[in-house]
């Protein structure tokens, strides 16, 4: 018996499964996972020589912006540190396949109780652009807010000239 010029059974299958995922999903996976951790805290503001105790995200108001690619997913941790019942909602974000992250208390999710804690975990798909999340309960929405900005996957051109710089402006409620 001579030698067989065939590839032997596990190399063709490891061939084959190969030439198929890669015509399927013929660009690697340049996604990545971002993680924010948002601690919502009574804080002193002043603005205008005026100073106030407000609720805020991470000290900061308004709050901390999150930036992500688009096909990232986005893992942000909310920590209940006021008196008050809490929720985010990222106004604007698709929540395809992720509509108990979209935010609105007692519609999509039951809000945050004061110690507790919820992880929004949701992938952005098919957008890009500067959208802002908020929270969604009461009052809390004229301080609680910040920018999300969303870039287009890397090597995929912007819809226009590329920006020098971003530059975000927020209008909020006055305090």
């Amino acid at each position: 018996m001579g030698a067989s010029l065939l590839p032997s059974p596990p190399f063709l299958a490891v061939f084959l499964f190969s030439l198929v995922t890669f015509s399927v999903n013929p660009e690697p996976a340049l996604a990545i996972t971002r993680h924010y951790k948002f601690d919502v805290m009574l804080q002193n503001v002043t603005r205008l020589c005026h100073t106030k105790s407000i609720v805020t995200v991470n000290g900061k108001f308004p709050g901390p912006r999150i930036v992500a690619r688009e096909g990232d997913r986005l893992v942000i941790k909310v920590v209940n540190h006021v008196q008050n019942n809490i929720s985010i909602h990222w106004h604007g974000i698709r929540q395809l396949r992720s509509g108990w992250a979209d935010g609105p208390a007692y519609i999509t999710q039951c809000p945050i109780q004061t110690g507790q804690s919820y992880v929004y975990n949701y992938t952005i798909v098919g957008q890009r652009g500067t959208l802002w999340w908020h929270a969604h309960i009461s009052w809390l929405r004229s301080t609680l807010y910040g920018p999300i900005i969303l870039l287009p996957k890397r090597g995929t051109p912007y819809p226009f000239a590329k920006p020098y710089k971003q530059v975000p402006i927020i209008f909020g409620n006055r305090l």
